[in-house]
């Protein structure tokens, strides 16, 4: 099943924005990808489970990614995350939540995945082996198709949704100066089944590798550079980010996105803990003459609960009755 879009005045970039959808909307897809971030480091637990309890507090984020801003016909992606981890002693590990909410035009998703993280700790370091299992609902919008042959028994012509289970495993090597993740998302390579006519979208398995290092300039400053790989075994990209940040108050940077564009960002972290990151890309090449760039935020707060001590038992004796 080929779908194709008609766009008035099509550029040489429309073009090529259309064969990656022609791509992506074909009887079976398998170029699906997890959604870009800038700000990885600070959204480790997004691409990888074995992050979770690897904080000593409960961990909370949300951010949001608009991509390509300004595409004709609102065909910007669009990607909200939360989610949230912490430490579980009598699990030897921690537990998490992370909900991921995308949409492109004609396809919205939900992703849901409940984690879990064995931790192992080592005199300067800490070691998590996670594993996620999740649910993904996803609705085709076929009333915005314009395609190239209306009578295609496999063409989707009404709002149709489809469920899938998810599955990913992955590692993280964490120390107060430096990380280093290794995760494979979308084990299982879910499924989605939209009707009865044999149309699916079936999602690629993702490897994603980041590593990062803290190096200090003096007593306040430190410089810490940072890269990401990650491939669906039909793409591969490199994210590299260099950060100069104020001890753990303020910082700034910029980076290089392998065949996207230049990274800039900059965050702050209050006094009560709730700290923030904004990150924008300036695109390169002819999708930058197409797109005003891509916007991403952040908000997050790592907090602990004191549990009262539990109450003394008395005990009676015959002395003191």
């Amino acid at each position: 099943m080929n779908i194709g879009l008609r766009l008035p005045n099509p550029r040489p970039a429309i073009t090529l924005l259309l064969s990656v959808t022609l791509t992506l909307l074909s009887f079976m897809v398998h170029a699906q990808q997890e959604a870009k971030w800038n700000q990885y480091m600070f959204n480790d637990f997004y691409f990888n489970p074995g992050v979770a309890g690897s904080r000593a507090a409960i961990s909370t984020l949300i951010a949001s990614r608009y991509q390509w801003v300004n595409i004709p016909e609102n065909a910007s992606p669009r990607t909200t995350c939360f989610s949230i981890h912490a430490p579980v002693q009598f699990l030897h590990g921690g537990l998490g939540l992370l909900v991921i909410q995308d949409q492109e035009f004609f396809n919205k998703s939900t992703n849901v995945r409940l984690n879990y993280a064995f931790r192992v700790p080592f005199r300067t370091f800490s070691v998590g082996l996670g594993v996620y299992g999740g649910m993904i609902q996803a609705s085709l919008d076929g009333t915005k198709f314009r395609p190239e042959n209306p009578n295609d028994p496999l063409l989707v012509t009404t709002n149709v949704q489809a469920n899938a289970f998810d599955l990913g495993a992955g590692i993280n090597f964490q120390s107060s100066r430096w990380f280093l993740n290794f995760a494979l998302n979308r084990l299982n390579q879910p499924q989605l089944k939209f009707n009865n006519t044999g149309s699916t979208i079936t999602y690629a398995q993702n490897l994603f590798a980041s590593a990062g290092y803290q190096i200090p300039l003096n007593k306040y400053w430190r410089l810490t550079p940072s890269i990401l790989y990650k491939t669906n075994s039909f793409v591969s990209q490199i994210d590299y980010n260099l950060m100069l940040s104020l001890g753990t108050r303020i910082w700034l940077g910029g980076g290089y996105s392998q065949g996207d564009g230049i990274v800039g960002l900059v965050g702050y972290r209050m006094r009560n803990g709730v700290r923030f990151g904004y990150s924008f890309t300036e695109h390169t090449g002819e999708l930058g003459g197409l797109a005003n760039g891509s916007h991403e935020v952040f908000l997050g707060y790592d907090f602990t609960i004191k549990l009262p001590p539990p109450p003394q038992k008395k005990i009676l004796t015959p002395r003191y009755f």
